[in-house]
């Protein structure tokens, strides 16, 4: 478990907590209470107070406030979660919160010291996660700057500003950091975040022509194929500005979520099919991404206009359409739905 994991099952175990009587509700759970209900017997009196597990309870309770999901009432002794807090753990997802945090921008040295601490900082002990300050020495070994401390005053400060990390600043040259939840959401959720908000907002929009959406993709037999050859040859003829996506994973109906992509469908499956049955052939970015409601299959189709028009390169027999002959091509108008054409493809010269 990882310290993101750890504060989202402590808002899960306060939330859970403060329902178990009328008092907890209104005012909060007092500190013990919220330990057994995290660790059991494990967090009861003595062994627990000032234990590694205390220290880790009280991390993610202070990083959970920080973003807001969690508020404290008689200085830290009683907790509840906010309304924000229990929308977010209701739906079980994080990433309206974390979609802000994500947006963020750092350049090199930012990163750079963003990962050492991150990597440094938080120590997972299975059942919880605690953060441990790391002296500027450590941290400067691991960077190898150069300019070393004179560098990393200033990237540290701004990197606390944007709550990345958080840093403790005594007198002379000495300096330790820490981890924060916002922080550690922007090194390992950022790709996951950002990913989901894409296929978000795609969804929202629904089909254009440049966006194909697909329940499933399969590739073996002759009508998958050609109906596949289609659907890439309309959106790279479309003459749509922008990007074109082809995603799998979504009911042509509801536009809910159906599944993960056949994990058979590969990069160089569909240039292979591509190489064969298209001409010039497409080129085409194929992935299977994580994102928010589970797997989803982003494939992107690369227009290249001094390449158009891009047509049907051999024969295709289906068994109750037509075939799909050489020269026939496809592409989507504003209404959806395909236009066919065709181009006259010029037999290869007798040797």
């Amino acid at each position: 478990m990882d310290f993101v994991k750890w504060c989202d099952l402590v808002l899960q175990k306060t939330i859970e907590a403060t329902l178990a009587s009328s008092d907890a509700r209104s005012i909060g759970v007092d500190q013990y209470q919220l330990a057994r209900t995290i660790f059991g017997r494990k967090g009861g009196l003595p062994e627990f107070h000032g234990s590694k597990r205390h220290e880790a309870m009280h991390d993610a309770l202070r990083s959970l406030q920080n973003v807001l999901l969690v508020e404290d009432s008689s200085s830290g002794l009683l907790w509840k979660a906010t309304k924000l807090g229990k929308d977010l753990a209701s739906e079980n997802d994080m990433t309206p919160l974390w979609q802000a945090i994500c947006q963020e921008k750092l350049d090199q040295e930012h990163q750079q010291l963003l990962h050492v601490v991150n990597k440094l900082s938080p120590h997972d002990e299975g059942d919880h996660v605690w953060l441990e300050e790391i002296p500027h020495e450590t941290l400067l070994a691991e960077l190898g700057w150069a300019e070393g401390f004179d560098l990393l005053w200033p990237v540290s400060r701004e990197l606390e500003e944007l709550n990345l990390i958080s840093c403790n600043a005594a007198i002379g040259r000495n300096l330790q950091c820490y981890s924060t939840y916002p922080g550690l959401v922007w090194e390992t959720r950022r790709g996951f975040t950002l990913e989901s908000k894409f296929i978000d907002d795609l969804v929202a929009e629904w089909e254009t022509t440049s966006v194909d959406f697909k329940r499933q993709l399969s590739l073996d037999t002759m009508d998958q194929k050609a109906e596949f050859i289609k659907d890439i040859l309309s959106l790279a003829n479309t003459k749509a500005s922008g990007r074109r996506w082809f995603i799998i994973g979504f009911h042509d109906t509801t536009h809910t979520y159906f599944g993960p992509p056949d994990p058979k469908i590969t990069q160089n499956r569909i240039e292979q099919i591509l190489a064969r049955y298209t001409a010039p052939p497409v080129d085409v970015h194929y992935e299977a991404v994580e994102c928010r409601v589970g797997q989803v299959g982003k494939l992107e189709v690369i227009r290249d206009p001094r390449k158009l028009p891009y047509c049907v390169k051999e024969q295709m027999n289906r068994e109750k359409k037509p075939p799909l002959m050489p020269g026939d091509l496809f592409h989507t108008c504003s209404r959806g739905g395909y236009v066919f054409g065709h181009f006259l493809v010029a037999e290869k010269p007798a040797p």
